[in-house]
């Protein structure tokens, strides 16, 4: 099918990919820039986004969890208080304002954050903002007078759009990660993503009622998510009950010796602070490294101290249920499942396979080959699910880049590495003399047949992109011509701009730094 041109509003001053809460903190920036000064259209801006409709994490909504950032860190509310999209607002016109004060909690809970970024992506389409929904960006390119072409595919009909714009906004988001020895058996319909989980648990378990046997369900991750996941499982567990009188098992998979709780102090949380993103990116690199070490368990890899609690009641009162059961040879009374945490356990391999007590119309099991990261010992396990609560990747812009003509301008070729890194604006004069500009003798034929020496520019390969204090990816100079589009980057940043860069905490912040450096150099 051929490329469609979108005519509708020629060349767009402004395109976001991807609409989730980072780009929608745009939106909202935008809508409240001051029209006589501000160069950018909102009518001439447009985000597109794969969704058919707004979603936010929309497999993690799990009943009862909540968020783990206040309730003002929203969109706007640390920009401009006064903003019609802050959480505030919100409440204010559900008429729960009231209510939410009476509750006596910061932290909403997920289910109600994500309808508030509902609301605000209904406001700004409203007021002007221009959404493509349904569509997946599948390429970038250099357009012809000083702009960027989108190319798109629309989900539902494999139409592809290209439209053009003189500015780009990539917030990609997270995609999932899955360890390597479990791609290998991927797609799987017993295998799932966190990020799915909530769409995809239902029917996978729908799959394993037939079972005449106990389940082993295995969760890999040791974070937030993981556990979350855990105790969901554990209570749909519980609710089908026990299969020939055994319980079902639960295994918690993770590298390190116990759940760590994440450091929500508010000295810890000092690093989520607007005015730290100077302090990061003042830093030499090497330093940065060493901060965000440092302060690496306030997020990754660790559970809230609530959670941990929660979790640990659920496999106490499974110890007090076993032990008075097993008083006088009693059987045990209660239904579900047992959860344990096998730590110390690196997943080496994973294959599909029969489980020994397994019958003839069941569908086959997983065989996951362990590595005790302390004795080096091996071990095996027969699973009949596999749940990954492993991350997200976020080089997804990166990959969108080097395939692209953009991608030279910057230094990137197709080949260039993945380890490609970021460098903040202050290394960029050194590195535009070493791998800017550079001659070199082209023997060609001229007009008369003679073969002749010229003089042609290119840029140098480079393994590092620059990137400004205000997100703007800085292109190496040329000698053909100024590239003349503004390409910036959200959640894509941490290494230059410091741990807040994946998260809520400065989105607002963000955004407004953003919009006012396009508006200023557009």
């Amino acid at each position: 099918m051929a490329p469609s041109q979108d005519h509708s509003a020629g060349v767009y001053d402004v395109i976001g990919l991807g609409f989730g809460p980072a780009n929608l903190a745009v939106a909202g920036a935008l809508l409240e820039q001051p029209r006589e000064t501000c160069p950018i259209s909102v009518n001439k801006s447009l985000f597109i986004e794969r969704y058919h409709e707004f979603k936010w994490h929309p497999g993690m909504l799990l009943p009862g969890t909540r968020m783990q950032i206040s309730f003002l860190k929203d969109l706007a509310t640390l920009r401009s208080p006064q903003s019609p999209i802050t959480f505030i607002a919100y409440l204010h016109a559900q008429n729960r304002l009231v209510d939410f004060i009476n509750r006596g909690c910061i932290t909403p809970t997920r289910k109600e954050y994500s309808d508030y970024l509902a609301y605000v992506a209904r406001y700004v389409q409203s007021q002007g903002i221009k959404v493509a929904y349904g569509e997946n960006v599948i390429a970038i390119e250099e357009g012809y007078e000083g702009t960027v072409q989108v190319h798109s595919r629309v989900l539902a009909t494999g139409e592809t759009r290209v439209r053009r714009a003189r500015n780009l906004i990539v917030s990609p988001g997270g995609s999932p990660s899955v360890p390597r020895c479990i791609q290998t058996i991927l797609p799987h319909p017993r295998i799932i993503h966190s990020s799915d989980y909530l769409s995809s648990v239902e029917p996978m378990l729908a799959t394993m009622k037939a079972a005449t046997r106990s389940l082993n369900i295995a969760v890999v991750g040791a974070g937030q998510s993981a556990v979350e996941v855990l105790l969901n499982l554990n209570s749909r567990l519980t609710s089908m009950g026990k299969s020939a009188d055994q319980e079902h098992n639960l295994h918690l998979i993770v590298r390190g010796s116990s759940l760590i709780p994440s450091d929500g102090g508010p000295f810890a949380n000092q690093i989520y602070n607007p005015e730290y993103v100077d302090t990061m990116y003042d830093m030499p690199s090497d330093s940065r490294r060493r901060v965000i070490a440092e302060h690496k368990d306030t997020n990754y890899g660790a559970v809230n101290p609530r959670t941990l609690e929660s979790l640990y009641e659920v496999m106490y009162d499974q110890k007090v249920d076993r032990d008075i059961a097993g008083r006088g040879g009693n059987t045990l009374s209660v239904t579900g499942a047992h959860i344990t945490i096998k730590n110390y356990s690196n997943v080496l391999s994973a294959e599909i396979s029969a489980h020994p007590l397994q019958a003839s119309t069941e569908t086959n099991s997983l065989s996951v080959i362990f590595q005790n990261t302390l004795t080096q010992d091996f071990s095996e396990a027969t699973y009949d699910a596999i749940i990954c609560a492993t991350g997200y990747e976020r080089n997804s812009w990166l990959k969108l880049l080097k395939s692209s003509s953009l991608g030279r301008h910057f230094g990137l070729r197709a080949t260039s590495s993945d380890k490609t890194r970021l460098s903040v604006d202050r290394d960029f004069g050194v590195a535009a003399e070493k791998n800017g500009i550079y001659k070199t003798l082209d023997m060609r034929n001229d007009a008369d047949g003679i073969q002749a020496s010229y003089a042609s520019t290119e840029t140098k390969v480079s393994d590092t992109l620059y990137i400004s204090r205000h997100y703007r990816l800085l292109p190496l100079p040329t000698a053909d011509h100024e590239f003349i589009p503004k390409i910036y980057l959200q959640g894509c940043a941490e290494e230059t701009h410091g741990l807040s860069e994946t998260l809520l905490s400065v989105i607002g912040i963000r955004a407004g730094e953003m919009v006012e450096d396009l508006c200023s150099n557009y």
